[in-house]
């Protein structure tokens, strides 16, 4: 590739794969007949938190979760966990919440499982956007459910 006299390589030599995205209402609070199947199948998928957008996958899932942890570089200490009910969460402890946001919730409805989450980057705070998200993690999920801008706005500095 060639950009004003210089010739650049690319480090990853690797075609990009488009991920799907699934523009979601979260007044219907239904989630997607894909999305759970990318869940249940072991796939990562962007979905929308009160909060803002993570990077999710089900708990229960060993070899999902280690993916989880590799493209968004979280620790283990950094994984929220989202859970069907505030009992399940009281339960659970740690990092574990019920989530407020219709699309999370549907998700753990349907997929009947609990979701382990990053946020991306790590450690950071839930992006407002899905784009935000995918701008991160790039091509490294399975899908992005998209329910437009969440969570509050940043402070301005």
């Amino acid at each position: 590739m060639r950009y004003y006299q210089l010739t650049f390589q690319p480090a990853v030599t690797r075609q990009p794969n488009p991920v799907p995205i699934i523009r979601v209402d979260p007044a219907e609070g239904a989630a997607p007949r894909r999305a759970v199947d990318v869940l249940r199948a072991g796939g990562l998928l962007v979905f929308p938190a009160e909060d803002g957008y993570y990077v999710g996958c089900a708990a229960s899932d060993a070899a999902a979760v280690d993916r989880l942890r590799q493209v968004t570089g979280a620790a283990p200490d950094q994984i929220v966990r989202f859970v069907a009910s505030e009992q399940d969460a009281a339960g659970a402890g740690g990092l574990a919440r019920a989530p407020a946001h219709p699309v999370a919730r549907a998700l753990l409805r349907d997929a009947g499982v609990a979701l382990a989450a990053a946020t991306a980057p790590a450690g950071g705070r839930p992006a407002p956007t899905a784009q935000q998200v995918v701008f991160v993690v790039g091509d490294e999920v399975d899908l992005v459910l998209d329910a437009g801008r969440v969570g509050a706005l940043p402070a301005a500095a």
